[in-house]
């Protein structure tokens, strides 16, 4: 057979942190916060709209509050004196309140995108925040959001492209080990059938010889393209090496697979080649199948299907055999 392909991608061409004309540099010093440092420092509680009132409360309403209590004790308390001393009162007290729900108004979106920050990191939740304010913690709100679906964006492509086989776009052979590890576990642990196939072209050397290799990548892609119109959702496809590929179907017994594989191999031997090929040649496969037993690991049952590939190829390939 032939050997592995790693499927690995090609280094980008530029750094992804690299620094763009105009953008602060990636080093920039951090600002200091002395303020900030200053006031978290003291005790009190983690809340963030609570700490703003206590300070406020301790800065403004507090001394009001003494003083009316001052007049209460020292000051004759005439008719006049308890009216200024009632609406006095009553301002604090709804100086106070108001302050409250102001604190509560604008300490929500940082709750907001404190809560959707920390979904992001831990659970890579995208986030879903509002982007129709325009003042400052609006606009915070905003950029939050646009940046972190940027990187969503960025960091999903690049697991794509880590799992991706370059030439096919089915998996990896790393990917594909890592998936059918927990698949045969899974199948292990339920009692459920499993069954993986090994699958080579047939005399595929022949494409790259008679029609250029551009051509035999070609045909290789189209080859993964009916593999995957034909697969099952649940199936796990992947090229793990040159013209070799593998399946696996989960829940699956050997019967059921061999019927899979059949249909495959026809679609293949059916399909219209002509206009890649110029009806000179029809590309066929050969397929070994194994299911899976009650000890295997993945490189067992590999290496069973591998056998069973090879018995299909010394008795005349294009065919399925268990």
């Amino acid at each position: 057979m032939q050997g592995i392909d790693s499927g690995s991608v090609s280094p980008p061409e530029k750094a992804a942190g690299a620094a763009r004309p105009g953008s602060p540099a990636s080093g920039a010093k951090a600002p200091s916060l002395r303020l900030y440092n200053l006031l978290a420092k003291l005790p009190g509680p983690r809340n963030f709209a609570v700490r703003i009132f206590m300070f406020s409360f301790v800065g403004t309403q507090l001394p009001l509050f003494a003083l009316l209590l001052y007049i209460l004790v020292n000051v004759e308390l005439t008719a006049e004196v308890l009216t200024t001393f009632s609406i006095v009162l009553v301002a604090a007290l709804l100086g106070s309140v108001s302050t409250v729900i102001a604190l509560l108004a604008y300490s929500e979106p940082v709750g907001v995108l404190s809560r959707a920050m920390q979904n992001y990191s831990t659970d890579d939740y995208e986030p879903n925040l509002p982007e129709n304010y325009n003042d400052e913690i609006g606009e915070l709100m905003a950029n939050t959001q646009g940046a972190l679906k940027k990187l969503h964006s960025m960091i999903h492509s690049m697991h794509e492209l880590s799992i991706r086989d370059e030439l096919t776009g089915l998996y990896n052979r790393r990917f594909f080990v890592e998936q059918a590890e927990q698949l045969l576990s899974r199948a292990h642990r339920y009692g459920e059938p499993l069954t993986l196939i090994f699958i080579d072209m047939d005399n595929f050397k022949q494409v790259n010889d008679r029609f250029s290799h551009a051509v035999g990548d070609q045909t290789l892609r189209k080859v993964a393209e009916l593999m995957s119109d034909t697969a099952r959702g649940s199936d796990l496809t992947a090229r793990i090496g040159g013209d070799e590929f593998v399946i696996v179907f989960p829940n699956t017994p050997i019967g059921r697979a061999k019927h899979l594989c059949e249909r495959l191999r026809l679609t293949l031997e059916n399909y219209d080649w002509a206009p890649l090929l110029g009806g000179r040649m029809v590309p066929t496969m050969s397929i070994g199948v194994a299911e899976a037993q009650k000890d295997d690991t993945v490189e067992m049952l590999i290496d069973r299907a591998d056998a069973n590939l090879h018995k299909a190829k010394l008795d005349g390939r294009n065919q399925v055999i268990e």
